[in-house]
């Protein structure tokens, strides 16, 4: 709906019914949009969004599977519920090229995959459970910047709050929270008209998820482009996680629970050659006849 020249207004709501075994209830979702743009340069936007998440199959089943000669067990959850997610954001674009964002989440029932070691056997449990709730506040800022002719930079800058809280997980329940960030660059670079480099790279600091800690992770990869032949040939060399350094090994000390993961990390090298044969050119087609349709 356009309110006048500088607003447009999009706003409904819908209605969900869910019903298992063991829940049987009764939703509203509202959705509203509402776009400004108080001047040419200038554009706000504002959104407000729920929805419904619903686990999978397999994971509200009975079951139970085993691993690392049984040490490890796989268990289902019929008591599983669907999460409820409220999403608002807020953006505002200057320019149409420089990018503020600002969000609050907020999921309830959020549903997540936790392991715990089990005290009267040597095995660790991993089930999906439903935990209070889960929210996240934030800010994000993208900002490219062209220095010369043959150098470009984009930008990223996150800051994120996170809280979640479980009033019941075995005998460790838990409310925790963090605050953490993350600043992304890329950078394309112009050699010649032929050639171009891409530098991209990544770090972000420690964060949390559940009773996981995760540590800091980062990555650096770079690509380079070719075009020869008069474009009809196009190669690519690239190397990603240059510095291995992408992969996290997350671990969990909390409570009476003291656990390790440890994960591979890899440096990935790759090339890419595509030669274009000829030009496409598009049939063409007779226009369909609709002066029947005409009175």
């Amino acid at each position: 709906m356009k309110l006048n020249e500088k607003i447009n207004l999009d706003a409904s709501i819908s209605a969900n019914y869910f019903h298992n075994p063991m829940w049987k209830e009764w939703h509203l979702y509202p959705l509203l949009n509402i776009t400004y743009h108080p001047a040419s340069s200038q554009t706000i936007l504002f959104a407000l969004e729920t929805n419904r998440n619903y686990p999978d199959y397999w994971d509200m089943t009975d079951f139970i599977s085993y691993s690392h000669g049984g040490y490890n067990e796989i268990v289902g959850n019929p008591n599983l519920k669907p999460s409820d997610d409220y999403h608002t954001q807020l953006v505002y674009l200057f320019k149409n090229k420089y990018q503020f964002t600002t969000w609050y989440n907020y999921t309830s029932n959020y549903f997540i995959q936790m392991p715990y070691q089990l005290h009267n056997r040597l095995t660790i449990r991993y089930q999906n459970q439903n935990i209070d709730f889960q929210q996240q506040c934030g800010i994000q800022i993208y900002i490219p910047l062209t220095w010369t002719e043959w150098l470009d930079s984009y930008f990223t800058i996150m800051g994120v709050y996170v809280n979640e809280k479980a009033s019941q997980f075995y005998d460790i329940p838990f409310n925790r929270d963090i605050t953490w960030g993350m600043i992304r660059m890329s950078n394309d670079i112009k050699l010649s008209s032929h050639m171009s480099l891409s530098i991209t790279g990544k770090i972000r600091t420690k964060s949390i998820q559940a009773i996981y800690n995760l540590p800091a992770s980062g990555n650096l990869d770079i690509c380079a482009n070719i075009k020869l032949a008069k474009n009809k040939l196009s190669g690519k060399i690239f190397c990603n996680d240059i510095l291995q350094t992408s992969s996290i090994n997350p671990r969990i000390t909390y409570g009476n629970q003291n656990l390790k993961m440890k994960f591979a990390c890899y440096r990935t090298f790759g090339l890419s050659l595509v030669y274009k044969f000829g030009g496409y050119k598009e049939e063409e087609r007779k226009k369909v006849d609709t002066t029947r349709f005409k009175k």
